[in-house]
């Protein structure tokens, strides 16, 4: 017994689906010049200026063109901890711990090398010691600059690093396979009988 037509409609939709994701994942990369071209804001240290739930557009920058200053005159960088464990799956890259997104408000050349003092715009005070440069945050540790963000689009990022979701999520596909086929052998069974 063949696969439904169904069946093979929902896979090649799914392959589809899943080529243009590689292709937009790749393309996004090369464009950005990072492994984190997209990122969601899952807390609200940028409030107002970036809401939670936002998605975030990253562009690779180095130490020397981030823009430092008060809101608005600061970049908003994207950057990383010290001991981030960080595996690369191609279509997305993980950080573990989560980056965060806070804006460039002051920042120091010390030997040739740039480091960014940070702090959120809804936050009162800097992520760093604001008298101590070599505690900021230096340009190695920054995965990029934020260009542009899209308030509530990051939300499904959110959602889908939650275990319960990707379930339910992978539920629901396989019901979509399985249940077109069952229902027509059924009504085919109820129609002979």
């Amino acid at each position: 017994m063949g696969m439904s037509k169904d069946n093979k409609f929902f896979l090649k939709a799914l392959l589809i689906f899943l080529i243009f994701i590689f292709g937009f994942s790749g393309m996004a990369r090369t464009v950005s010049g990072t492994n984190m071209p997209f990122a969601a804001v899952m807390s609200g240290s940028m409030e107002p200026t970036i809401p939670t739930g936002s998605l975030l557009f990253i562009q690779k920058v180095s130490g020397e063109e981030i823009v430092a200053g008060e809101k608005p005159i600061g970049d908003v960088i994207v950057f990383y901890f010290p001991n981030t464990k960080i595996t690369d799956y191609f279509l997305f890259a993980v950080y573990d711990p989560v980056p965060w997104s806070h804006r460039a408000i002051d920042k120091e050349e010390i030997n040739g090398k740039y480091y960014i003092l940070t702090k959120g715009d809804a936050n009162t005070y800097p992520d760093e010691n604001p008298y101590n440069p070599k505690s900021w945050v230096p340009e190695d540790r920054v995965i990029g600059k934020v260009v542009w963000h899209v308030p509530y689009l990051g939300y499904p990022f959110i959602w889908i690093k939650n275990p319960l979701i990707v379930l339910g999520i992978l539920l629901v596909l396989v019901i979509l396979i399985i249940l077109p086929s069952r229902l027509n052998h059924l009504v085919l069974l109820h129609l002979h009988s």
